[in-house]
C-alpha cells in the first residue's frame, strides 16, 4: 500500500472554536489569529493505493470554491480553485479513477469534496466511487435533527445523499475493514458517529520526502478530528464541536502512549504545517512531533534545503 498526503483545501475558522475551552492566552501562541479571530486550517487528505492497483481517497475537503457564494468564501477563508482534484491531475490521475472514498464524520469540510457542480446543479466529483462511512454518522447527518443545529447542512447532505445513493456503505461496527488494509474504527467525541481510519499491512509506502524510517510502518493513523492539528494531541484541548468531548480525551488517554511507544504515524485532517508525524512523550506537551511530516515539502518533491 502507498499512502500520498494531499491539501484538499485551505480555509480559516475561528480559533476560539477550534480549541474549544482553552484560553486564547494559550493557544494564540500556537496558532496566531487574524483581526476576526479566524486561524488558518487545512483540509489534509490522503490518496491510498492499494496492493491490488485501486485508488482511494480517505477525506475530501470541502470541495470547489466555485460551489460556494462570495460571502461563504470569505466567511470560510477558502482558498482558490479546487486544490484537491488540481494535485490529482498533476499526479495524473482522473476523479473517475478513485474507487473508493473514506471519511471519519460528515461535516462540510470532510465531504464537501465529495461534490462538483455549482450548488444548483450539483454533480458527484467521483463518479465511481463507494463512499464509507460509520452507520450512526450517516444517520445522524441525514436525520435533520435540530439538536445538531448547523452540523450537517442540507444543501450539502441532500445532494450527497441523492447523487452517491447506490454507492454509500455504511457499517456499525466498532472496527472494520472497508477495504482491504484500511479500516473505519469508531471514536465517538467529535461527532457519535466519527471514526478514525487505521490503515496497515506488511510495509507502507509513505509517498513524502520526510517520510525515511529505518523499516516501513505496518500501519498509520489518521485521526480525523480526535487531534485536527498537533496542539490537539494534549489531551484537553479539544474542538468546540466536540459532542463527547471526554471521549475525545478518553481516546487520548488510551491510545497516545502506545502510538508513541510504537512510532505508528499519526496524521492530523487540519493542520497547516504537518500532515502528520510519529510522537514522542513530552514533559510539558505530554505528547510532541518527533518525525514530522511537513505541508511545505510537496509529495514527490524533493526538499530544497536537502543537498543544502
Amino acid at each position: 500500500m502507498k499512502i500520498t498526503p494531499l491539501i484538499a483545501s485551505t480555509f480559516t475558522s475561528d480559533g476560539g472554536t477550534l480549541f474549544g475551552l482553552v484560553p486564547k492566552t494559550l493557544w494564540s501562541r500556537l496558532m496566531t489569529p487574524d483581526e476576526n479571530n479566524q486561524v488558518p486550517q487545512n483540509a489534509n487528505s490522503l490518496l491510498v493505493t492499494l496492493d491490488d492497483g485501486r485508488l482511494g481517497l480517505i477525506e475530501t475537503g470541502c470541495g470547489p470554491a466555485s460551489r460556494f457564494t462570495e460571502k461563504e468564501r470569505e466567511r470560510n477563508g477558502l482558498g482558490p480553485g479546487w486544490p484537491l482534484l488540481e494535485t490529482l491531475a498533476t499526479l495524473g490521475i482522473a476523479p473517475e479513477q478513485i474507487e473508493f472514498v473514506v471519511c471519519t464524520h460528515a461535516h462540510w469540510d470532510h465531504i464537501g469534496g465529495l461534490l462538483a457542480g455549482t450548488p444548483s446543479e450539483p454533480t458527484r466529483a467521483f463518479p465511481k466511487a463507494t463512499l464509507y462511512l460509520h452507520a450512526q454518522e450517516w444517520k445522524d447527518a441525514t436525520s435533520g435533527d435540530p439538536l445538531l443545529y448547523k452540523a450537517y447542512p442540507r444543501d450539502l447532505i441532500d445532494p450527497v445523499a441523492s447523487l452517491y445513493a447506490d454507492s454509500i456503505t455504511t457499517s456499525k461496527s466498532t472496527e472494520v475493514d472497508v477495504v482491504p488494509g484500511v479500516s473505519l474504527v469508531h471514536t465517538s467525541g467529535h461527532t457519535t458517529g466519527h471514526c478514525l481510519v487505521r490503515l496497515h499491512g506488511e510495509a507502507i509506502e509513505l509517498d513524502h520526502p520526510d517520510s525515511i524510517f529505518f523499516f516501513p510502518p505496518r500501519q498509520v493513523l489518521y485521526l480525523g478530528d480526535l487531534a485536527p492539528t498537533r496542539h490537539h494531541l494534549r489531551l484537553v484541548y479539544g474542538t468546540g464541536y466536540d459532542i463527547f468531548p471526554l471521549d475525545t480525551r478518553r481516546w487520548k488517554h488510551r491510545n497516545l502512549p502506545d502510538l508513541a511507544r510504537d512510532k505508528v504515524p499519526v496524521f492530523f485532517p487540519h493542520d497547516p504545517d504537518l500532515f502528520g508525524t510519529t510522537l514522542s512523550p513530552h514533559p510539558k506537551l505530554e505528547f510532541a512531533p518527533d518525525k514530522p511530516l511537513r505541508i511545505e515539502f510537496l509529495p514527490g518533491k524533493v526538499p530544497p534545503t536537502a543537498n543544502a
